[in-house]
Protein backbone atom coordinates (compact mmCIF):
# COMPACT_ATOMS: atom_id res chain seq x y z
CA UNK A 1 0.00 0.00 0.00
CA UNK A 2 2.70 2.55 0.96
CA UNK A 3 4.40 1.63 -1.94
CA UNK A 4 1.35 2.98 -4.36
CA UNK A 5 1.59 5.76 -2.73
CA UNK A 6 4.88 6.74 -2.30
CA UNK A 7 5.12 8.13 -5.95
CA UNK A 8 2.04 10.12 -5.02
CA UNK A 9 3.64 11.55 -1.70
CA UNK A 10 6.89 12.38 -3.95
CA UNK A 11 5.02 14.66 -6.24
CA UNK A 12 2.71 16.10 -3.52
CA UNK A 13 6.19 16.94 -1.78
CA UNK A 14 7.77 18.26 -4.99
CA UNK A 15 4.99 20.26 -6.17
CA UNK A 16 4.60 22.23 -1.83
CA UNK A 17 8.38 23.09 -2.55
CA UNK A 18 7.62 24.14 -6.09
CA UNK A 19 4.70 26.81 -4.93
CA UNK A 20 7.24 27.27 -1.24
CA UNK A 21 9.96 28.77 -3.89
CA UNK A 22 7.18 30.29 -6.08
CA UNK A 23 6.24 32.77 -3.09
CA UNK A 24 10.24 33.82 -2.23
CA UNK A 25 10.82 36.94 -3.16
CA UNK A 26 7.92 38.27 -5.54
CA UNK A 27 9.24 41.02 -7.86
CA UNK A 28 6.90 44.19 -8.30
CA UNK A 29 4.69 43.93 -11.56
CA UNK A 30 5.27 46.69 -14.49
CA UNK A 31 8.58 47.04 -14.44
CA UNK A 32 10.65 47.66 -17.45
CA UNK A 33 13.77 49.08 -19.35
CA UNK A 34 13.93 50.46 -22.83
CA UNK A 35 16.96 50.18 -25.13
CA UNK A 36 19.17 53.38 -25.35
CA UNK A 37 18.00 54.90 -21.62
CA UNK A 38 19.94 54.47 -18.68
CA UNK A 39 17.03 54.04 -16.39
CA UNK A 40 15.07 51.18 -15.00
CA UNK A 41 11.07 52.25 -14.46
CA UNK A 42 8.71 50.52 -12.48
CA UNK A 43 4.77 52.12 -12.85
CA UNK A 44 3.10 50.22 -9.83
CA UNK A 45 5.89 51.88 -7.48
CA UNK A 46 6.14 55.07 -9.99
CA UNK A 47 9.96 55.15 -9.13
CA UNK A 48 13.12 55.31 -11.46
CA UNK A 49 16.08 54.08 -11.01
CA UNK A 50 19.34 55.05 -12.65
CA UNK A 51 21.71 52.05 -13.90
CA UNK A 52 24.78 54.32 -15.23
CA UNK A 53 26.34 54.20 -18.68
CA UNK A 54 26.73 50.41 -18.99
CA UNK A 55 23.17 49.97 -20.06
CA UNK A 56 23.71 52.68 -23.29
CA UNK A 57 26.22 49.78 -24.51
CA UNK A 58 25.24 47.73 -27.44
CA UNK A 59 26.77 44.65 -25.94
CA UNK A 60 24.13 44.57 -23.53
CA UNK A 61 21.27 44.54 -26.31
CA UNK A 62 22.11 42.50 -28.42
CA UNK A 63 20.14 39.61 -27.10
CA UNK A 64 17.02 41.51 -27.73
CA UNK A 65 15.85 40.90 -23.92
CA UNK A 66 18.24 43.21 -22.70
CA UNK A 67 20.27 43.34 -19.08
CA UNK A 68 17.50 43.73 -16.79
CA UNK A 69 14.93 41.10 -15.56
CA UNK A 70 11.98 41.60 -14.09
CA UNK A 71 10.17 38.62 -14.52
CA UNK A 72 11.50 36.44 -11.20
CA UNK A 73 14.01 36.13 -9.17
CA UNK A 74 16.21 33.29 -9.60
CA UNK A 75 18.23 31.06 -6.90
CA UNK A 76 21.31 33.24 -6.77
CA UNK A 77 19.74 36.05 -6.46
CA UNK A 78 17.50 34.52 -3.48
CA UNK A 79 20.76 32.96 -2.01
CA UNK A 80 22.29 36.99 -2.00
CA UNK A 81 19.00 38.42 -0.36
CA UNK A 82 19.15 35.89 2.19
CA UNK A 83 22.60 36.21 2.85
CA UNK A 84 21.57 40.14 3.62
CA UNK A 85 18.82 39.21 5.63
CA UNK A 86 16.01 40.38 3.58
CA UNK A 87 12.59 38.98 4.63
CA UNK A 88 10.54 37.80 1.87
CA UNK A 89 7.38 38.92 3.35
CA UNK A 90 8.68 42.54 4.19
CA UNK A 91 10.56 43.48 0.38
CA UNK A 92 9.68 42.37 -3.38
CA UNK A 93 12.32 42.71 -6.12
CA UNK A 94 11.90 45.67 -8.47
CA UNK A 95 14.63 43.97 -10.75
CA UNK A 96 17.73 41.76 -11.20
CA UNK A 97 20.23 41.54 -13.99
CA UNK A 98 24.06 40.91 -15.61
CA UNK A 99 25.30 43.90 -16.91
CA UNK A 100 28.81 44.56 -19.31
CA UNK A 101 30.54 47.53 -19.21
CA UNK A 102 34.04 48.55 -17.61
CA UNK A 103 33.53 45.66 -14.85
CA UNK A 104 31.11 42.81 -15.80
CA UNK A 105 28.65 42.58 -12.60
CA UNK A 106 25.73 41.33 -11.33
CA UNK A 107 23.22 44.58 -10.10
CA UNK A 108 19.54 44.09 -8.15
CA UNK A 109 17.07 46.27 -6.63
CA UNK A 110 14.98 45.70 -3.36
CA UNK A 111 12.06 48.00 -2.06
CA UNK A 112 10.15 47.17 1.28
CA UNK A 113 6.44 46.53 0.67
CA UNK A 114 5.30 48.30 4.04
CA UNK A 115 7.33 50.62 7.25
CA UNK A 116 8.00 49.35 10.64
CA UNK A 117 4.72 49.18 12.36
CA UNK A 118 4.50 50.77 16.18
CA UNK A 119 4.61 48.30 19.06
CA UNK A 120 5.61 45.30 16.32
CA UNK A 121 8.52 43.54 15.81
CA UNK A 122 10.81 45.82 13.40
CA UNK A 123 11.30 43.64 9.73
CA UNK A 124 13.29 46.20 8.10
CA UNK A 125 17.27 45.80 7.73
CA UNK A 126 19.02 47.60 10.71
CA UNK A 127 20.79 50.40 9.34
CA UNK A 128 22.60 51.08 12.43
CA UNK A 129 25.24 47.92 10.88
CA UNK A 130 25.88 50.06 7.92
CA UNK A 131 28.67 52.68 6.90
CA UNK A 132 26.41 56.16 6.43
CA UNK A 133 27.26 58.57 4.36
CA UNK A 134 25.54 62.71 3.58
CA UNK A 135 26.17 65.08 1.63
CA UNK A 136 24.06 67.94 -0.20
CA UNK A 137 22.27 66.09 -1.70
CA UNK A 138 21.35 63.79 0.92
CA UNK A 139 22.05 60.65 2.60
CA UNK A 140 22.33 56.74 1.93
CA UNK A 141 23.82 53.58 3.81
CA UNK A 142 25.87 51.15 2.54
CA UNK A 143 28.33 47.97 3.64
CA UNK A 144 30.51 45.43 1.97
CA UNK A 145 30.42 42.05 2.29
CA UNK A 146 31.61 38.63 0.38
CA UNK A 147 29.56 35.98 -0.47
CA UNK A 148 30.18 32.82 -2.70
CA UNK A 149 33.26 34.18 -4.00
CA UNK A 150 32.02 37.54 -4.85
CA UNK A 151 32.25 41.07 -3.61
CA UNK A 152 28.92 42.41 -2.42
CA UNK A 153 28.11 46.56 -2.42
CA UNK A 154 24.91 46.76 -0.81
CA UNK A 155 23.28 50.12 -0.71
CA UNK A 156 20.58 51.66 1.02
CA UNK A 157 18.66 54.85 -0.20
CA UNK A 158 15.94 56.35 2.25
CA UNK A 159 13.11 57.60 -0.15
CA UNK A 160 11.60 58.12 3.49
CA UNK A 161 13.57 57.21 7.10
CA UNK A 162 10.89 58.54 9.70
CA UNK A 163 9.83 56.34 11.99
CA UNK A 164 6.97 54.09 11.23
CA UNK A 165 7.12 55.53 7.64
CA UNK A 166 9.89 54.10 6.34
CA UNK A 167 10.20 53.38 2.54
CA UNK A 168 13.66 52.29 1.27
CA UNK A 169 15.21 51.40 -2.08
CA UNK A 170 18.08 48.85 -1.35
CA UNK A 171 20.88 48.89 -4.83
CA UNK A 172 22.60 45.50 -4.70
CA UNK A 173 26.20 44.92 -6.68
CA UNK A 174 27.73 41.65 -7.32
CA UNK A 175 31.44 41.99 -8.14
CA UNK A 176 34.80 39.80 -8.89
CA UNK A 177 36.17 39.61 -5.33
CA UNK A 178 39.47 41.49 -6.05
CA UNK A 179 37.02 44.86 -6.73
CA UNK A 180 38.36 47.93 -5.60
CA UNK A 181 36.60 50.65 -7.14
CA UNK A 182 33.70 51.24 -4.83
CA UNK A 183 33.75 54.84 -6.36
CA UNK A 184 32.37 53.77 -9.43
CA UNK A 185 29.33 51.92 -7.38
CA UNK A 186 28.84 55.25 -5.04
CA UNK A 187 28.71 57.21 -8.53
CA UNK A 188 25.46 55.40 -9.51
CA UNK A 189 24.08 55.33 -5.85
CA UNK A 190 24.68 58.84 -5.60
CA UNK A 191 22.65 60.10 -8.90
CA UNK A 192 19.71 58.11 -7.79
CA UNK A 193 20.18 59.81 -3.98
CA UNK A 194 20.07 63.30 -5.91
CA UNK A 195 17.18 62.50 -8.23
CA UNK A 196 14.70 61.54 -5.36
CA UNK A 197 16.20 64.30 -3.33
CA UNK A 198 12.91 66.58 -1.75
CA UNK A 199 10.33 66.97 -4.78
CA UNK A 200 11.00 63.76 -6.64
CA UNK A 201 8.73 63.52 -9.78
CA UNK A 202 8.04 60.37 -11.45
CA UNK A 203 8.27 61.02 -15.52
CA UNK A 204 8.16 57.97 -17.48
CA UNK A 205 9.57 59.12 -20.72
CA UNK A 206 12.27 60.68 -22.57
CA UNK A 207 12.88 63.37 -25.33
CA UNK A 208 16.47 64.43 -26.18
CA UNK A 209 16.84 66.90 -29.35
CA UNK A 210 20.27 67.14 -30.65
CA UNK A 211 19.51 70.24 -33.16
CA UNK A 212 19.25 73.81 -32.13
CA UNK A 213 16.09 75.81 -32.27
CA UNK A 214 16.90 77.55 -35.57
CA UNK A 215 14.30 75.70 -38.38
CA UNK A 216 16.50 72.18 -37.98
CA UNK A 217 13.37 71.29 -35.79
CA UNK A 218 10.06 69.50 -36.71
CA UNK A 219 6.90 67.45 -35.07
CA UNK A 220 7.40 63.53 -35.13
CA UNK A 221 3.68 62.43 -35.35
CA UNK A 222 2.59 58.85 -35.10
CA UNK A 223 -0.78 57.22 -34.87
CA UNK A 224 -0.82 53.37 -33.82
CA UNK A 225 -3.14 51.35 -35.92
CA UNK A 226 -7.02 50.96 -34.46
CA UNK A 227 -6.13 46.95 -34.32
CA UNK A 228 -2.70 47.41 -32.75
CA UNK A 229 -3.77 49.78 -29.56
CA UNK A 230 -3.81 47.90 -26.82
CA UNK A 231 -6.84 48.73 -24.57
CA UNK A 232 -6.53 46.88 -21.74
CA UNK A 233 -2.09 47.40 -20.33
CA UNK A 234 0.28 49.57 -20.75
CA UNK A 235 3.02 49.71 -23.74
CA UNK A 236 5.21 51.91 -25.05
CA UNK A 237 6.24 54.07 -28.06
CA UNK A 238 10.19 54.59 -29.15
CA UNK A 239 11.73 56.55 -31.60
CA UNK A 240 14.61 55.58 -33.44
CA UNK A 241 16.69 58.16 -35.04
CA UNK A 242 20.52 58.53 -36.40
CA UNK A 243 22.83 60.48 -34.09
CA UNK A 244 26.07 61.52 -35.22
CA UNK A 245 26.13 58.54 -37.68
CA UNK A 246 24.58 56.08 -34.89
CA UNK A 247 21.15 55.01 -33.98
CA UNK A 248 19.91 56.08 -30.53
CA UNK A 249 16.50 56.54 -28.74
CA UNK A 250 15.70 60.20 -29.31
CA UNK A 251 11.57 59.55 -27.98
CA UNK A 252 10.00 56.82 -25.71
CA UNK A 253 6.58 57.29 -23.99
CA UNK A 254 4.38 54.75 -21.53
CA UNK A 255 1.25 54.64 -22.98
CA UNK A 256 -1.89 53.72 -21.13
CA UNK A 257 -4.35 51.15 -21.75
CA UNK A 258 -5.99 53.49 -25.25
CA UNK A 259 -3.73 55.45 -25.78
CA UNK A 260 -2.44 55.52 -30.02
CA UNK A 261 -1.32 58.79 -30.77
CA UNK A 262 1.18 61.80 -30.19
CA UNK A 263 3.33 64.31 -31.11
CA UNK A 264 6.81 65.45 -30.02
CA UNK A 265 9.27 67.90 -30.96
CA UNK A 266 12.55 66.48 -32.83
CA UNK A 267 15.11 67.72 -34.90
CA UNK A 268 14.02 67.25 -38.67
CA UNK A 269 14.63 63.50 -40.22
CA UNK A 270 14.05 60.26 -40.67
CA UNK A 271 12.61 58.29 -37.56
CA UNK A 272 11.54 54.86 -36.90
CA UNK A 273 8.80 54.06 -34.64
CA UNK A 274 8.25 50.83 -32.58
CA UNK A 275 5.46 50.10 -30.57
CA UNK A 276 6.06 47.12 -27.49
CA UNK A 277 4.91 45.53 -24.76
CA UNK A 278 6.31 46.72 -21.66
CA UNK A 279 8.88 43.33 -21.77
CA UNK A 280 9.86 44.31 -25.35
CA UNK A 281 7.66 42.57 -27.70
CA UNK A 282 7.46 44.32 -30.99
CA UNK A 283 3.33 44.68 -31.77
CA UNK A 284 3.71 47.44 -34.50
CA UNK A 285 6.36 49.40 -36.10
CA UNK A 286 7.09 51.83 -39.04
CA UNK A 287 9.09 54.25 -40.53
CA UNK A 288 8.52 58.39 -40.30
CA UNK A 289 9.87 61.51 -42.31
CA UNK A 290 8.87 64.55 -39.93
CA UNK A 291 8.54 66.43 -42.69
CA UNK A 292 5.47 64.59 -44.10
CA UNK A 293 2.26 65.07 -42.14
CA UNK A 294 0.84 61.71 -40.30
CA UNK A 295 -3.02 61.40 -41.26
CA UNK A 296 -5.48 61.07 -38.22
Amino acid sequence: MFKKERPFLLFMLSLCAILSSCKSYQVVPNGYTVEGDEYFINIDKELAVFLGDDMLRQENWNAYTGPINVSKVNVKYKNVLKHLNYADTAYKVLFTGSLKGRYSYDILAVMNNYPNAKGKKNHLLDLTTFHREENKEGRYFYNISEFKGRKVLHFVIPFNDRLWQEKMLSMIFLLPDDFEDIAWAKDIVQSNVAMYRNRYIFTPSRTTIHCPDDGSRSHLDYKIPEEKINKTGYMLMKAYGMVEGKRALVVYRLMKPRDFYGSFVVCKGDYEIIYTTLQDKIVWQTKINTEQDVVF
